[in-house]
């Protein structure tokens, strides 16, 4: 019993200095805790995981949601995939970038102010060659046999249809891509009666 009481003190020494330790070592970590500075504040934001083509259909695989730094985020953003799926795109996107309202095709945010849009098909040319953000003149027919210019410096919002296919055994059509132009309002009639009558030809700018 005598031998047996030595050595439970030992023990007892050598257990409160390894709690000792553990308890300085918790102590310090608290410490470096609080000292820490928090990481800055995050926004869940939609953002582009690959490139992406001006005027192409996103599709699901194409956009994430991301964790943004609150203070390096624009004014206004999306935030859902509902809001950009299915939707073509207005500008071209790097991997990584954020998309806004105005980077898809909405009626909300198509035309800028004091400005309008409408949809006109182009002439087969245009096919591979108009791209969104160009700014067009847009040639057409103002009687059955004049050709004349119906406006000028439109910017193309969205390319809606056309396909870059083509080889020399395809059939020639006179019809080319969908799109979306911006044009002040005074020039819609010119542009709709013009294109009431056929494609439209552009000159780019």
């Amino acid at each position: 019993m005598r031998s047996f009481r030595p050595r439970l003190r030992r023990l007892a020494r050598r257990y409160r200095r390894v709690a000792a330790a553990l308890m300085a070592g918790v102590a310090v970590w608290a410490a470096l805790s609080v000292l820490r500075p928090a990481g800055p504040p995050t926004t869940a934001v939609l953002v582009a995981e690959r490139a992406l083509v001006g005027g192409q259909t996103i599709a699901a695989g194409d956009i994430a949601v991301r964790q943004i730094p609150t203070d390096a985020l624009p004014a206004e953003y999306l935030d859902e995939p509902d809001q950009a799926v299915g939707r073509p795109l207005t500008v071209s996107l790097p991997p990584g970038a954020v998309l806004l309202p105005t980077s898809v095709v909405t009626k909300a945010a198509l035309a800028a102010p004091g400005l309008a849009v409408l949809p006109v098909t182009l002439t087969a040319t245009a096919v591979g060659l108009v791209e969104v953000g160009d700014r067009i003149d847009l040639l057409g027919s103002d009687s059955d046999t004049d050709t004349a210019l119906v406006a000028s410096a439109a910017r193309v919002v969205a390319v809606l249809t056309g396909s870059k296919d083509s080889s020399p055994l395809s059939p020639v059509s006179t019809s080319g891509p969908v799109v979306l132009v911006e044009v002040r309002p005074a020039a819609l009639p010119a542009i709709a009666a013009a294109a009431s009558r056929g494609p439209l030809g552009f000159g780019l700018r």
